[in-house]
């Protein structure tokens, strides 16, 4: 979170519900929500929301009630030819869209009803190590020559960049960009990229997603990030990103109008990842069987470990510090 370092702050009234976090910290106890539909403005003003009119530029960290640095809008690089990489990954993105084909699971899921395919590594599910994501044979080509485009790769360093801290290792499986530590990725095609509220909860709750706008829609007047714990309703345009911990904070979209084309890219990290390294490259159920002394280490550990992971939430005072800690540069 180096860019934080540098940023200005953005406070809200809310306390993030640390408490959401389930035992150990490697996932959270799942949200769950009633409606599946979009939220809209005129409501969430009638409901006390802020709306944060963020020119998608200048970097701002979200503090929640308790002075927590829980989210950074980080904007984009300082870099003059940024629209032209956007422009770029917009066609990469729509180039990949033709050659994809989509089960109907891959269009219609809990987070909305847009096309999405993932790539990169996961674990979790009774998976007795971590493997790659799957996909089929045509999509996993067409996913790869994603990974390998230029403009891609630029928004994933970014986004890497952005974030200071560790990442589980998988040495035997390739992570989607060789220009991030993130372990896997979400590429949400469009042409109507926008989330119900939920959380991702299976995401390690301590390590925040990496989110960056793409296609060609008016920002002012959808689109916008909604943050629902925090009551915050942000600006979101197309080649920005912002980070925060989707398992945590329950997230989702403003509409964007019939006629435009949404798409969005993420990076994220599964929390089984970070529990199977804490199990020594094993899961649970082994470490207890081959090794009951490690297992008991490792429950003796749990507790601690949860007021390790919430210290990980610096706060503006202590920021710098925590960066030094952590080895970051």
């Amino acid at each position: 979170m180096r860019y934080a370092a540098k940023a200005s702050v953005l406070p809200t009234p809310e306390p993030v519900q640390l408490k959401r976090m389930a035992k150990g910290c490697f996932v959270a106890v799942r949200h769950r929500v009633g409606s599946r539909r979009l939220s809209r403005l005129d409501e969430l003003r009638a409901q006390g929301f802020t709306v944060y009119d963020w020119d998608g530029v200048t970097t701002q960290a979200i503090l929640d009630g308790a002075d927590r640095i829980v989210g950074v809008l980080a904007g984009r690089p300082e870099d003059p030819a940024w629209d032209g990489v956007v422009r770029e990954a917009n066609i990469a993105m729509h180039r990949a869209r033709r050659r994809c084909r989509f089960r109907r699971p891959d269009v219609a899921h809990r987070r909305g009803s847009y096309p999405t395919l993932a790539r990169g590594v996961s674990f979790g599910g009774g998976q007795r190590a971590p493997r790659g994501l799957k996909n089929s044979a045509g999509n996993a080509s067409a996913l790869s020559d994603l990974c390998a485009d230029p403009a891609m790769r630029r928004i994933a360093g970014f986004g890497n960049h952005i974030l200071a801290t560790s990442s589980a290792t998988t040495p035997d499986l390739r992570r989607p960009f060789n220009t991030s530590m993130y372990p896997a990725a979400s590429f949400n095609f469009g042409p109507n990229s926008v989330c119900f509220e939920h959380t991702d909860s299976l995401n390690d709750p301590c390590n925040w997603i990496h989110i960056t706008a793409l296609g060609t829609f008016n920002p002012d007047k959808g689109g916008h990030l909604i943050l629902y714990d925090l009551r915050l309703v942000i600006r979101f345009p197309p080649g920005s990103s912002i980070l925060f911990p989707s398992a945590l904070l329950r997230h989702g979209n403003l509409a964007v109008a019939g006629h435009e084309h949404r798409m969005s890219f993420t990076q994220y990290c599964a929390g089984g990842l970070m529990r199977w390294v804490a199990c020594g490259g094993q899961t649970v159920a082994s470490l207890k069987k081959n090794d009951p002394a490690g297992y008991a280490a490792y429950q003796a550990s749990l507790s601690k470990r949860a007021g390790q992971c919430m210290a990980r939430f610096s706060t503006p005072a202590s920021l710098l510090q925590d960066i030094k800690g952590s080895g970051s540069n």
